[in-house]
Parts: C-alpha cells; structure tokens; sequence
C-alpha cells in the first residue's frame, strides 16, 4: 500500500488480488451461485431482516472465520465481528455462527445446508 497526500491507496492489482483471496476464502464454490443459496437460506432463516443485511454481517464473520488456524479461533473471531452488528439478537448470531460452520465444512455447493440442519444442529432438534 502507498500514500498519497496522507491517504492510503493500493493499486488496482493489489484491489483485485484481495478480492481474489476473499472470494476463495468466503464463496470458494463461485460467487454468484454460492451468493444465491445463501440469499435463499437467510430469506428462510431470517424473514423479518433485510437478506443484503444479513449477507453483509454473514460473509463479514465467515471472513474472519476462515482467516483463522482452528475452528475454535474462527468461531472466536466471527462472534466477535457479529458482536458489533447492532441489529442482530442473540438468536440471530447463534443462528448465522452455526451456519458459517456448516457452509465452511461443505465439499460442494449440493452439500449447501437446508435450513432445517442449521436449527437441528443449534437446537439439538429439527
């Protein structure tokens, strides 16, 4: 990164190969499939909040997740960044943590988690 006038820039290859990274790292089955059944699962999971909202606050947290070495870190560091979102409950985090979970262990995007496996695995139940 460089500066301009005290105001940092990167330039335009460095721009693209963050959002390289970040893609493979949060939508590693292509970006606008994976986006899709994502959009579809918050409408389900979360009917009453915006699903840009919850994409925003949902690939946020798995970012963090998935920078991290263990499963325990990641969890660690996605609470943390959901923590800030002031429109999110209790119930809210708990639900968009155990999916950041499960979309993070998936092999492909047929495996993608229903809504049912994200509540039975939070709840014990289906």
């Amino acid at each position: 990164m460089g500066w301009f006038d005290g105001f940092p820039f990167t330039s335009k290859e460095d721009r693209e190969r963050k959002r390289k990274e970040f893609e493979k790292r949060v939508v590693p089955f292509g970006a606008e499939a994976q986006r899709e059944k994502l959009r579809e699962l918050l409408l389900e999971l979360f009917p009453g909040i915006d699903p840009t909202d919850a994409m925003f606050a949902f690939f946020d947290a798995k970012d963090a997740y998935t920078k991290k070495e263990t499963k325990e870190e990641g969890y660690e560091a996605a609470k943390l960044r959901l923590n800030r979102i002031k429109w999110l409950d209790r119930k809210t985090l708990l639900i968009m943590l155990r999916l950041i979970e499960l979309e993070s262990e998936i092999k492909s995007l047929d495996d993608y988690p229903a809504a049912k496996d994200v509540l039975a695995g939070l709840y014990g139940e289906e």
